[in-house]
């Protein structure tokens, strides 16, 4: 490398750009404290660059911290009005707390600036989801998997909206994929697995009959077993899932259930063990 070039690449990695990239590659490994320290870092070089402030924002989104998260988002608002980051982050927060028409109006703005940036359209699916419009939550939810096939995050929406079809089958395939394509955002990764973990559990609801155990419970035993790996996946990437916990007891229930239907056979004495 020429070295002309070598301190432009210098320069590019200790500018506010250079410092809040790498708060982002942080926030998508969920490493929230690091991501907060080089969103912090840019800011310190640039107060007002827009995202390194968007960055901030869903940090504490994420972390919970939603007084922090909207401070960060609404002063990087003021400070790039077009940001359309800016403008997600701020009806995410309306979502949150429930004011829909409010979150509709941020997204509104956003679309007006960007109408064809993926992010807003997909805050747009959720928003659908979240108010009901499960079918057409699908439909965006469809079109962005496939304007962008390598982003997982979007497989995680068509995957909801397809477990809330009743289409957990087709939930299951979408979670899977979404979890192993390579570059995900390990929170997505996390979510997903969940997601997938739920999935199996509806898709073996029912299915179970006491009169015909042998046929009917062993595919149930592999679905709860999948679904209990896919947990497992997701704890392995240390994201804090608040419903996780639930998650696994609907596993628990749905096991007991099929084990009072179908009650595992004890396994067979050996000889020295047989009763005299």
């Amino acid at each position: 490398m020429r070295p002309g070039a070598l301190l432009l690449v210098l320069a590019l990695a200790c500018s506010a750009d250079g410092v809040a990239e790498k708060g982002r590659s942080a926030l998508d490994a969920h490493e929230l404290p690091e991501a907060e320290t080089w969103f912090r870092r840019a800011l310190a070089k640039d107060p007002d660059h827009a995202g390194a402030l968007a960055g901030l924002g869903w940090t504490y989104n994420l972390a919970g911290q939603r007084a922090a998260a909207l401070d960060a988002f609404q002063r990087c608002n003021e400070v790039a009005p077009r940001s359309v980051e800016c403008l997600r982050g701020l009806a995410s927060l309306e979502m949150a707390a429930g004011r829909y028409d409010a979150a509709r109006r941020r997204l509104d703005e956003a679309r007006a600036v960007d109408p064809d940036d993926p992010g807003v359209e997909g805050s747009i699916a959720l928003l659908l989801m979240v108010t009901g419009d499960v079918d057409g939550a699908a439909v965006r939810y469809e079109r962005l998997v496939a304007r962008r096939p390598d982003a997982g995050e979007y497989r995680l929406g068509l995957a909801e909206a397809r477990l809330r079809q009743d289409r957990a089958d087709e939930a299951m395939t979408l979670a899977q994929e979404g979890a192993t394509l390579e570059g995900t955002p390990v929170r997505y990764v996390a979510l997903l697995w969940q997601l997938y973990a739920r999935a199996a559990v509806l898709s073996s609801a029912g299915l179970e009959d006491s009169e015909r155990c042998a046929e009917t419970a062993p595919p149930i035993r592999v679905w709860l077993d999948a679904a209990d790996a896919a947990l497992d996946r997701a704890e392995s990437t240390g994201v804090t899932l608040p419903d996780l916990p639930a998650t696994r007891r609907l596993i628990d229930r749905r096991q007991t259930i099929l084990e009072t239907a179908c009650p595992t056979a004890p396994p067979a004495l050996l000889p020295s063990e047989t009763p005299r």
